[in-house]
């Protein structure tokens, strides 16, 4: 019951990509420190699409119509996460302007050279993304 309740079962993940085809990876307090794509649950009466812009806005302070989020897959492990992908410019982010109560760290990484400890669902997400 508890888990429905503050960890839904179903989430919205954000693949952010630069001009220079890196990812954004978060570790956030929760997740063991593991590094994973911006994001988080989606409410009672949203759709997965505005819980990915509403994430990436708590946690990062990245505002961007939703014409921009481009879906990419579901993947599913722990939990069921509707996978997005928007683009932005590197310095449209700031490690200042991260929600520094939910957000540890926040990090470019390129796709050939991505951290150790990484989600499993980071991980099924990113094997999903189209080859530009």
């Amino acid at each position: 019951m508890l888990r429905g309740v503050f960890f839904p079962d179903t989430r919205a993940r954000v693949i952010v990509q630069n001009e220079q085809d890196e990812v954004l990876l978060v570790k956030d307090w929760i997740g063991g420190l593991k590094w994973e794509l911006p994001g988080g649950g989606v409410g009672r009466h949203e759709s997965p699409s505005c819980a990915a812009q509403r994430e990436l806005f708590e946690e990062l302070h990245i505002t961007l119509f939703s014409e921009k989020f481009e879906y990419v897959a579901t993947v599913k492990h722990s939990y069921e996460a509707f996978v997005y992908k928007v683009r932005i410019q590197k310095t449209d982010v700031s490690r200042e302007h991260r929600n520094k109560w939910e957000i540890v760290d926040a990090q470019w990484f390129s796709l050939d050279k991505l951290p150790p400890h990484i989600t499993k669902t980071a991980e099924l997400a990113l094997q999903n993304l189209p080859k530009t």
